[in-house]
């Protein structure tokens, strides 16, 4: 069988960014931080002046949109699902409806579910939530968030219009619903001017109660986790949310999560970067690789000819979500494909209801060529062997 080959994606051990240098610049960060003659105000002054100067750094990247970290509304994650459990914990209550796209991003699901909320689909196309199906959905179940990734939907890679994205904002702050952005995807928009507009559309003046959540991509600095949360609307409800506490806990007696947020070292670390040479050229390059491996495994596909296997290529994001043969379930084709050294996510997870389980999610994006070539032939290993027990 040889070495497993994962493509069920998460953070992987190595990075553009070697972890030896990145562990180099959090330690000269740390020896910072322990300066004797800092006192607790003190560095708590550091710490929030740190992250207001990321804030400002993401914005100019178009990262971010405009005046977040000026206004306070702006924290730094240890990476997107981070940001997303923090507003799962301080906005959700169990019983909660939380509207979703169909598909949608199993990790957010997850994190929905952990949080004691319902999620429920809305059906989507490739433009994004139908707005009838949606408003629709909005008055029957009176939901307490809308979750969507128009900048890059998972598993997809599809990118919202922009009339569809309007159409949501506008329609949720009609309801007065919340809306959680996950711009994860859009970070790696294969269309480079398309990762930023929708961000930069988002302003404190849009109205309503909005969330969003983004991360340094995975791969780009080696095991390290690097998100945040922005949030537009009442201050005074999202605060809490932000500083990681329960929405109705007294200010101040909650503090975040440590696995939720990165350490002051990090975050001084990652604003050493981008005031030195910026990160985004690091950024560009990930955009570029995940566009090469993903557009190469399609090729290979394509090549291999394997019957009733289909996909489209993706407009942005780390993944491809295919469709197998009529009547190949996922979970048992992920089983054979185990047994041949290679994993991947099934497609039912990705389902708030009614899953579709013949469908599957592959990230090859931290594969170099060889393992790509070899795992699209030990694909076609598994789905031989699996077919041809179906057919005896």
């Amino acid at each position: 069988m040889g070495e497993l080959i994962n493509w069920m994606g998460g953070w992987p051990r190595e990075g553009l960014m070697a972890q030896t240098e990145w562990e180099e610049r959090v330690a000269e960060a740390s020896e910072r931080d322990r300066e004797p003659d800092a006192g607790k105000t003190e560095r708590h002054i550091r710490a929030a002046t740190t992250q207001s100067r990321l804030g400002e750094h993401m914005a100019a990247a178009g990262w971010l949109r405009d005046g977040a970290a000026d206004s306070g509304g702006f924290a730094v994650t240890a990476g997107a699902d981070a940001a997303i459990e923090r507003v799962a914990r301080g906005w959700l209550r169990p019983g909660d409806a939380v509207l979703t796209e169909n598909p949608t991003g199993r990790s957010a699901l997850r994190l929905i579910r952990k949080a004691g909320a319902n999620p429920y689909p809305v059906r989507s196309d490739e433009a994004g939530m139908l707005p009838d199906d949606l408003s629709e959905a909005l008055a029957r179940l009176r939901p307490r968030l809308v979750y969507a990734a128009p900048a890059g939907t998972d598993p997809q890679g599809r990118t919202w219009s922009s009339e569809r994205r309007e159409a949501l904002l506008a329609s949720c702050r009609e309801a007065g619903v919340a809306v959680l952005l996950d711009e994860r995807q859009g970070m790696l928009n294969f269309d480079a001017t398309k990762g930023t507009e929708a961000v930069s559309r988002e302003r404190n003046d849009a109205g309503g109660t909005v969330f969003t959540v983004g991360e340094l991509p995975p791969g780009t600095i080696a095991g390290t986790r690097l998100g945040w949360l922005a949030a537009s609307g009442d201050a005074k409800s999202t605060r809490a949310v932000l500083a990681g506490a329960h929405a109705d806990a007294a200010e101040g007696t909650e503090a975040p999560s440590p696995a939720l947020t990165p350490s002051e070292a990090e975050q001084r670390a990652l604003l050493a970067l981008m005031e030195e040479r910026g990160a985004e050229p690091l950024v560009e390059m990930m955009r570029f690789v995940c566009q090469a491996r993903i557009g190469l495994l399609c090729e290979l596909l394509g090549n291999s000819r394997l019957p009733g296997l289909n996909w489209r290529e993706p407009e942005a994001g780390m993944h491809l979500w295919l469709s197998l043969p009529e009547g190949l379930d996922g979970d048992a084709l992920l089983r054979a494909a185990w047994r041949e050294g290679l994993l991947f996510q099934p497609g039912g997870d990705f389902y708030a209801t009614e899953p579709n389980r013949f469908r599957i999610r592959m990230t090859v994006v931290h594969s170099e060529e060889r393992e790509i070539r070899m795992g699209v032939h030990r694909l076609g290993e598994a789905m031989a062997g699996f077919l041809g027990r179906s057919a005896r």
